[in-house]
């Protein structure tokens, strides 16, 4: 059983429809096998490496044609977080910038951070009862300001294990905001 109790980072927080930006990182790096190490040049990637998950997406619009299209079914605030497809975590992806053409669709993204949060896992030595460690949570948020389609870019690093940068990226999609 944990030590401590568990709570939620977003206790207090504003109802927000939930945005999981989930990047493949390991094809990303076969593609992209020497991406810039400069923040202020990041490697600009094409579409498909990149797959957004909301608490809208139907199995229409989970596609990935670099096309994002979000409904706002729980108020009109949006959390964008972003993770990677990796089994032993060898890499994880931060996402450092985000940017927005069209300030009419949406508002200026700003970034959230919640420190010192208690993240729970499991024990290995019984894995039905959790253990828990420190984590800083950490999102961009943004408002619905009219329906429309926008272009965002976003801008990510690559990590390792050694919590080193292996590589900055910036990838621009469209974006559709409806009702």
């Amino acid at each position: 059983m944990t030590s401590e109790p568990i709570t939620s980072s977003s206790a207090g927080a504003v109802t927000a429809n939930s945005v999981l930006l989930i990047v493949d990182a390991e094809s990303l790096l076969s593609r992209y096998p020497q991406p810039s190490l400069e923040s202020q040049n990041p490697t600009v990637i094409e579409g498909g490496f990149i797959f957004p998950v909301s608490s809208s997406t139907t199995t229409q619009n989970a596609e990935n044609d670099s096309k994002i299209t979000l409904t706002a079914s729980n108020g009109k605030v949006f959390h964008i977080r972003g993770r990677t497809v990796s089994l032993l975590t060898e890499h994880t992806v931060v996402l450092h910038d985000l940017t927005v053409d069209d300030a009419g669709v949406l508002s200026p993204p700003k970034l959230i951070v919640h420190s010192d949060q208690t993240v729970p896992a499991p024990d290995p030595a019984i894995p039905t009862q959790p253990s828990s460690h420190s984590a800083d949570d950490h999102y961009w948020e943004c408002s619905q300001l009219s329906t429309g389609v926008t272009v965002c870019e976003l801008s990510f690093m690559l990590i390792n294990q050694s919590c080193e940068a292996v590589g900055y990226f910036s990838w621009k999609t469209e974006v559709t905001l409806s009702a």
